[in-house]
């Protein structure tokens, strides 16, 4: 868990937004611990973790329906916090299937092969969930996709 713990915590923040997200890590090793011996050892143990935060977060959002929201964030004056501050409202403005698509791709490194495992879809649709969230994430920043 300790391994894991902030991968884990900072994708749910990002993908759901604050609220709820500790709620939803504590969940997410929970379940990693009821189900500990369905991980066949297919993909990295953080990618079977992240797939179960996922669901957790679908899951949540479906009970409550929940609309994410974004946390008001005041702009700094350095260059750096600037740049993550615009990264993060232009984040914020893609729908929570492409934000987690962009997240696990760009943010945590996995292939679109272990992302598509990760958020249960077909390999060509989370590349269309990708190249969409590129070229969303470039209009927003001001670059060319």
């Amino acid at each position: 868990m300790r391994r894991h713990e902030s991968a884990i915590r900072a994708f749910l923040v990002r993908a759901g937004g604050r609220e709820g997200a500790d709620d939803l890590a504590q969940e997410t090793f929970l379940k990693a611990w009821r189900k500990a011996s369905a991980y066949r050892g297919a993909g990295s143990y953080r990618g079977w973790l992240l797939r179960i935060a996922w669901t957790s977060l679908i899951s949540a959002r479906r009970k409550t329906n929940l609309e994410v929201e974004e946390t008001a964030v005041e702009r700094g004056h350095q260059p750096a916090v600037d740049a993550q501050i615009d990264a993060a409202r232009a984040l914020a403005g893609l729908d929570l299937r492409e934000r987690a698509a962009a997240l696990l791709c760009f943010g945590h490194g996995h292939s679109h092969a272990e992302a598509a495992q990760i958020m249960d879809v077909p390999l060509g649709t989370l590349k269309s969930i990708v190249a969409r969230a590129k070229t969303k994430l470039a209009l927003r920043l001001g670059e060319s996709a």
